[in-house]
């Protein structure tokens, strides 16, 4: 007798009303920790977007300037990012670098990768084409 080997259903996905629903049942504590988690889980998929952890955020200076990885307003009248906390609604987060010059800060957009994960990638597609 052959035994068929059935694979683990997979739970069902909720939809967006479901989940409003089951938001909606819950206390106003339990709805203030879900807040709080899933703006740190928002975050975190913010920081895995440009590549980083959430513990190389911090700033770091490389090459006589310092990198911070911060997240921003656009100024855009009728942008989601005017309503809320910056951290929650802003764009990026992305790299931005501050240096002084004669006594003035300045700054300076960089990007989504920081300088020295730029040239980790010219040094790997460096060392493809000279193994080749």
């Amino acid at each position: 007798m052959k035994r068929l080997i059935t694979q683990e259903k997979m739970p069902r996905r909720s939809s967006i009303s479901s989940l409003q629903t089951s938001i909606y049942c819950l206390s106003v504590d339990e709805q203030k920790q879900l807040h709080e988690w899933l703006g740190k889980h928002l975050e975190e998929q913010a920081f895995a977007e440009v590549g980083v952890h959430r513990s190389e955020a911090e700033p770091r200076n490389y090459e006589g300037r310092t990198y911070v990885l911060q997240k921003r307003r656009c100024g855009k009248l009728h942008c989601s990012c005017m309503d809320g906390e910056i951290l929650e609604v802003g764009h990026g987060p992305y790299w931005y670098a501050y240096w002084n010059d004669n006594g003035k800060t300045k700054n300076k957009y960089v990007g989504k990768r920081a300088p020295w994960q730029n040239n980790q990638l010219k040094k790997t597609s460096w060392n493809q084409t000279k193994d080749t």
